[in-house]
């Protein structure tokens, strides 16, 4: 019997539970435990079973109910995350879309103090090469590009168009060695030629050792060449060096227009240039 008892005692005592349970339920429905001190002290032996199943299963719905409040925040939090993200997209075209209609603009009203027949184009590549300086730009024959063209900004110079496909053309700009561009001293009126320069950057040519130029002398298209409208900027004079030898003096040029900053040009015609000089 000992033994029968030791190895089902697992068994029993849960039926023994079991069945104490439903006595208690059974009498405690029916109202007989209120007078009996067995049902008394069943009631507070169980009482705080009862009060520690009632605080589990109260603590397992504050915790769904937190979980499911937490997961909602973090459904939340991902729907702002994401909705902040699409927002700063939208800002960032905007300010993009700002700076170029406000470039645009710069070249419109820059335009009506040109030639007829300005193209507005876009630079699409900038050369690497140290040793010829260029660009290329989107427009080209199919749009009314000719070799020959100058190219300007509201800021001054780019340079020259000096190779065209139907979409597309080369500008040579007047950085290079190999550009030439008739100016004048603005304030002294006083003539020469800008050009680049291998060796000491973007220089002004052929002046003359008489002539007065100083440091902070803008530069000015002359429009003597037939290729640039009168008047337009293209440099700033940044170093005056007279030789000990020789007719001219060495004039060294910070120009106008920096190609690597700039999106957009105007391409106007030499002949029509010409012909309003």
């Amino acid at each position: 019997m000992l033994a029968f008892l030791r190895k089902n005692q697992v068994a029993l005592s849960a039926c023994f539970c079991l069945l104490l349970s439903i006595y208690i339920l059974i009498a405690a429905a029916r109202g007989q435990l209120k007078n009996e001190p067995l049902g008394a002290l069943l009631m507070w032996i169980m009482r705080p079973l009862q009060t520690a199943s009632q605080g589990a299963v109260n603590w397992i719905a504050d915790f769904r109910e937190n979980y499911d409040t937490l997961a909602g925040f973090r459904s939340e939090n991902e729907r702002l995350r994401r909705r902040i993200q699409n927002l700063e997209v939208e800002r960032q075209k905007l300010l993009e879309a700002e700076a170029t209609n406000r470039q645009l603009k710069q070249l419109l009203d820059f335009r009506s103090h040109l030639p007829a027949g300005a193209i507005t184009a876009s630079i699409i590549a900038n050369s690497a090469a140290s040793w010829f300086q260029s660009c290329q730009i989107d427009k080209g024959s199919a749009d009314g590009v000719r070799k020959g063209m100058a190219v300007v900004t509201p800021l001054g110079v780019v340079g020259q168009v000096v190779a065209v496909t139907p979409h597309a053309a080369k500008v040579l700009l007047l950085t290079d060695p190999n550009s030439g561009i008739d100016v004048l001293v603005q304030r002294t009126r006083s003539r020469g030629i800008v050009s680049g320069s291998l060796e000491n950057g973007t220089v002004l040519k052929y002046m003359k050792r008489s002539e007065d130029v100083q440091e902070g002398d803008r530069l000015i298209t002359s429009g003597m060449d037939g290729v640039f409208p009168k008047g337009l900027m293209v440099g700033i004079v940044i170093k005056v060096r007279k030789q000990h030898l020789g007719l001219f003096q060495f004039v060294e040029v910070l120009p106008a227009v920096q190609t690597a900053r700039i999106e957009n040009v105007l391409v106007v015609a030499a002949d029509s240039a010409a012909a309003k000089n």
